[in-house]
């Protein structure tokens, strides 16, 4: 089922960064509202938010119990944050006013809100509405991508013209994972996902999905390990 998306009109499409090669730079997936989870796979590899970066690949909301502590901890450390499909259905509940997108949203585990101040929500909204749908990262030599999802085929460089067409590639699509098809993923050198389940994170051509919070802990990533990796790869 397809909702609106008249709150993400304004979104960011693409927001492109360069991080010095020296910088440690850590990506995570999806949260699913369990700070604690995210804490134990921060410690482990030393997380030191005035020092190192992280970027959240989105469905940080909804399902466990700490959606405002999350979202809160995110913005005071510095994060850069894509939106997911999560935080899609609450921006449209709550900014775009949207019955359907309030249904779904309840159904798929935004019934804490009701718990929640409207003005909490509506500053939590008024942030997330300023994220981007996705980043260009140049580090270490590479380009990267990053957003919650992407279709089997996709230009970094040249995004679909309607905004809804971008929203639901990027924050709600499932073939390439789904499917295991990969038919372009211009415009990077690889690309890292959540959004889709799995046990072990796994590389469909040159993306890689690394949603595992369904099997009880999300991952945190070191992008200069799978840089290294990627290239070794490549070398083969």
């Amino acid at each position: 089922m397809k909702i609106k998306a008249n709150a993400l009109n304004k979104a960011p499409v693409c927001k492109e960064i360069t991080i010095d090669d020296a910088t440690r730079v850590f990506i995570v997936g999806d949260l699913d509202a369990h700070f604690d989870r995210l804490q134990a796979e921060l410690n482990k590899v030393n997380f030191n938010p005035e020092q190192d970066v992280l970027f959240s690949l989105g469905d940080v909301i909804d399902r466990g119990p700490d959606s405002i502590k999350l979202l809160t901890y995110l913005q005071q450390i510095g994060a850069h944050m894509v939106l997911g499909n999560h935080e899609h259905m609450m921006l449209e509940a709550l900014l775009g006013r949207d019955i359907m997108a309030m249904r779904l949203w309840i159904q798929n585990g935004g019934s804490w809100h009701q718990s929640e101040s409207l003005p909490d929500l509506l500053k939590m909204c008024k942030w997330l509405v300023q994220q981007p749908l996705s980043f260009k990262l140049h580090y270490q030599g590479l380009t990267i991508g990053i957003s919650h999802t992407l279709p089997e085929e996709w230009d970094w460089n040249q995004f679909p013209h309607r905004q809804s067409d971008v929203v639901w590639n990027l924050l709600w699509e499932r073939e390439r994972f789904v499917r295991n098809s990969h038919v372009s993923n211009h415009g990077v050198d690889f690309s890292v996902h959540g959004h889709n389940s799995t046990q072990q994170i796994r590389w469909i051509s040159n993306s890689l999905h690394i949603d595992t919070s369904f099997y009880g802990r999300p991952t945190v990533i070191d992008l200069t390990t799978i840089i290294a990796q990627f290239r070794a790869n490549i070398a083969q």
